[in-house]
């Protein structure tokens, strides 16, 4: 560079000319000419070329030097420059006041280079003024030496005052360089914070990276894991599936057995019925006739007596014979009354029993009735649950984003095998209550013990039939369940993948931006991660916690179905043992029977030996009739007791003909009695009395008899009255309960229309407007209702009776005449309107009708524009 500028002095030396003098008040160019020409001036010695070479070696050190340190300041600034690139983090400030550091930095060096050639040139002008005047004179070519040294008094006032300069330069610069030293330093200290702080966030990054890292691993397993475990549990409930369809099909088999063993004890009590009618009509039958043969034995006993009365006188001989036939008499009479006492106690017996089953079956109706409330307890916490289970599935609809349209549909349809499952309930319900009214017809015609049978065979049937159903029901639900499970899994698994693949882009994106907004902005996608990976955490564990519960009630279920077919079969063999004492008790009462009319025949028989003993006292003469009659009496009783014992119709014949015959025999014995002489016969007059007094007590003892069946007969009757009362209001309480039943029906129906309705308008409530306009806008373009329609139905949530009318309406304009051709089509405008309207966005309602008027809109015009 010196060198350079001496050049450029020599020519504008050359250019001046010798002898122009330069001005005192120059510039420091002008300075630089003059020191130039000094320099050659000097240059021309000898001694000054020696001391030119001594300065030219000065300053070509100092060059040297400046160059030392304009590199070493280069070097700086490159290295500040070429401060490794990764540092792109810092702060713009800091980049603007490095640059302005290194620009005042060279701005510096370069000057410091332009003062040092400056007191270079000007040490040559540090000579003598007499050298300097040698020179002068040697160059001068005969000049004036003092004109000279004028010129070189002026030239070196000019120098000192230029050195003045030139130090008071110097000082500022060396301030400004010290300066720049402090603030370089100043820089370099911030440069290595920041270089250190980088580095430990750099080191702190790296460490959240890998331990983020970890977390993604383990969360991978504990999905995994997880993922198994959901899998295993499916094929448990699976197996428990199948494990209860088998269970069913036992039940089912239990029930099958029930209904034959029901009908069989049908059969048997019908048959015992038939017995018991049939019983029943010939003792109305035998009551009747004993009641007619009653009343003729009356008239003949009034008969009788008033004879009596008329030979009192003759019988005061024979009073010690009659009270011994007294005392017998009564010995008959006790053991006949303590007969009939011991045939009221088994009547009384009976009696009890047949209102213990009286009350065994009003207990069994009041068990009916609870056990038909907690049918409907049941039912209603099944809705609870189904309603409950409905917004589970609306909440994950709402959290899915993609595939909600999708699951939607899905969920309608399981709500459509839902309602379907219902109303095939209701079908079996109104079977079953069509066979609980035949089953109660025929119970107004059954008997006491036939009612409290088939009053438990029914309660058994209902009680399977609605265990039944339940269990139909809960299968179902738990197919559904599992579906659900399988789906939310799924999901859950199709958002864990979006959520690694987003996890793994933004780690990429942290490996290659490092600024800190850059990582602020990692760090909140981070957090929404984890939030969203909190959330699918907990939605599955509620998922698991769902299926655990499901299972734990399922369980509950089948253990309260377990006890109920226990107590069902306990019923039945209940059932069986009664039927079981009713046969005994039957035939207890029958051989009752048979022991009784067999002793009746001994003490006839008993009778008819002491009459024979008597007979083969007295005369063989006067007895022969006597005998005889005893003989048709015997008879009589015989084809009596016979005609009891087979219960055989004609009965009122044959006590016709006794009857008959009792009159013959009464007239035949007036005939007698007149016929005979009072003295000569009073032995057969005894006789006669005797015999008259055994037919009068054996008459009192048939009527004794007749008056105990009677009233027997009537007691039964009252019994059957009140039994017939008791059905009839059983049955009146039973309609009450269907009629409460059917109203809890139509009520519950409503309600799930009113449900199914609120569903409607809170799943319209999260409604994309966009994508709902973008479909409506596609549903225009194309004109595809049969495609569009139900996505339009499933985001607007139409009810199915208003899908129908809009395919009813579609149908109706596809097959409606088109208008001529060339007729407007205003369709555009309309369009424009409503997609804008749309687009705006309004409330639920005015989109459904809108929606409802666009699809049953009609073509405008043939084949070229369809709205909708």
């Amino acid at each position: 560079m010196p060198k350079d500028r001496r050049r450029k002095n020599q020519k504008n030396k050359e250019n001046n000319g010798p002898g122009e003098r330069p001005d005192s008040n120059s510039s420091a160019g002008d300075v630089e000419v003059q020191t130039d020409a000094a320099d050659t001036m000097v240059g021309q010695d000898t001694d000054v070329t020696t001391e030119d070479g001594q300065r030219d070696g000065t300053t070509n050190g100092a060059v040297e030097e400046a160059e030392t340190e304009e590199s070493h300041t280069v070097g700086t600034n490159k290295k500040v420059e070429n401060y490794p690139t990764n540092k792109e983090a810092e702060c713009v400030v800091r980049d603007d006041v490095s640059e302005q550091l290194v620009q005042t930095y060279l701005e510096l060096t370069f000057q410091n280079e332009f003062f040092k050639a400056q007191f270079d040139v000007l040490r040559d002008y540090s000579l003598t003024p007499v050298e300097a005047c040698k020179v002068m004179n040697e160059k001068g070519d005969g000049e004036n030496p003092l004109e000279n040294e004028e010129e070189l008094q002026e030239k070196i006032k000019s120098l000192t005052r230029a050195l003045q300069e030139q130090k008071e330069m110097q000082i500022a610069s060396d301030n400004a360089l010290k300066h720049l030293q402090m603030a370089y330093s100043e820089a370099d200290a911030k440069s290595q914070e920041l270089s250190s702080k980088l580095t430990e966030a750099q080191q702190k990054m790296d460490l959240e990276i890998k331990q983020r890292e970890e977390k993604y691993v383990e969360l991978d397993s504990k999905f995994g894991r997880l993922l198994k475990r959901a899998k295993q549990r499916i094929q448990e409930l699976q197996k428990e599936k199948d494990d209860l369809e088998i269970r069913f099909r036992e039940v089912n088999e239990v029930a099958e057995k029930a209904s034959s063993q029901q009908a069989a004890m049908q059969q048997e009590l019908e048959r015992t019925r038939q017995n018991a009618n049939e019983a029943l009509r010939s003792m109305d039958v035998e009551r009747q006739q004993l009641r007619a043969g009653n009343n003729k034995l009356r008239e003949s006993a009034d008969e009788l007596r008033r004879l009596l009365e008329a030979k009192e006188s003759a019988l005061e001989g024979l009073q010690q014979s009659l009270f011994e036939k007294e005392h017998a008499l009564e010995d008959m009479k006790t053991k006949l009354e303590a007969a009939n006492e011991k045939r009221e106690a088994s009547i009384s017996e009976i009696s009890a029993k047949h209102q213990k089953q009286i009350q065994s079956l009003e207990r069994q109706v009041a068990d009916a009735l609870s056990d038909q409330n907690k049918a409907a307890d049941t039912i209603s916490n099944l809705q609870t649950v189904i309603a409950e289970k409905e917004s589970e599935i609306a909440e994950l609809e709402a959290a899915s984003t993609g595939e909600a349209v999708r699951l939607r549909a899905v969920i309608e349809a399981t709500k459509g095998e839902i309602n379907q499952l219902k109303q095939e309930h209701e079908k079996e319900r109104a079977t079953w209550d069509a066979s609980y009214k035949a089953l109660k017809s025929k119970l107004e015609m059954a008997e006491n013990t036939c009612l409290r049978s088939e009053i438990e065979a029914a309660k058994m049937r209902s009680q399977l039939e609605l265990e039944l159903s339940v269990q139909n029901q809960l299968l179902n639900s738990r197919d559904a369940d599992l579906a659900a499970a399988k789906e939310e899994i799924n999901r859950l698994e199709r958002e864990f993948s979006s959520y690694k693949v987003r996890a793994h882009a933004l780690l990429q994106k942290k490996n290659e931006e490092l600024d800190e907004a850059n990582i602020k902005a990692k760090e909140e996608a981070i957090k929404e991660a984890q939030r969203e990976l909190a959330m699918a955490t907990a939605e599955r564990d509620k998922a698991i916690q769902d299926l655990q519960d499901a299972l734990s009630s399922h369980d509950e279920e089948l253990a309260m179905r377990d006890a109920g077919l226990t107590e069902s079969e306990q019923r039945i063999r209940r059932i069986e043992l009664k039927l079981e004492s009713a046969n005994t008790r039957y035939l207890s009462e029958k051989e009752e029977w048979q022991r009784s009319i067999e002793k009746v025949e001994e003490t006839w028989r008993l009778k008819y030996e002491t009459l024979e003993a008597q007979k083969n006292e007295q005369n063989a003469k006067d007895l022969e009739v006597e005998l005889e009659e005893l003989h048709l009496q015997h008879k009589r009783l015989q084809e009596e007791h016979k005609s009891f014992r087979d219960l055989a119709d004609r009965m009122m014949e044959d006590k016709d003909k006794e009857i008959s015959k009792l009159l013959e025999d009464n007239k035949n014995l007036h005939q007698s009695l007149a016929s005979r002489p009072l003295v000569g016969h009073m032995g057969n007059q005894t006789s006669t009395l005797l015999k008259q007094n055994d037919q009068a007590s054996t008459i009192e003892a048939s009527e004794q008899q007749i008056l105990l069946l009677a009233r027997q007969q009537a007691q039964r009757e009252e019994e059957l009255a009140q039994s017939q009362r008791h059905i009839l209001a059983l049955q009146e309480e039973i309609e009450e309960l269907e009629r409460e039943n059917r109203l809890h029906s139509q009520q519950e129906a409503m309600l799930k229309a009113e449900l199914r309705n609120m569903e409607r308008s809170q799943k319209r409530e999260g409604i994309d407007m966009t994508y709902l306009k973008n479909v409506i806008l596609k549903l225009l373009e194309t004109g595809e209702v049969e495609a569009l329609l139900p996505v339009i139905g499933m985001l607007l949530q139409f009810s199915p009776e208003e899908i129908k009318k809009c395919q009813q309406a579609y149908s109706t304009s596809s097959e409606g005449p088109a208008p001529p051709d060339g007729t407007p089509c205003h369709y555009p405008l309309y369009q424009s309107e409503k997609v804008n309207w749309l687009a705006e966005g309004s409330k639920e309602g005015h989109i459904k009708k809108e929606a409802e008027s666009i699809v049953t809109k009609k073509r405008c015009c043939t084949g070229r524009c369809m709205f909708f």
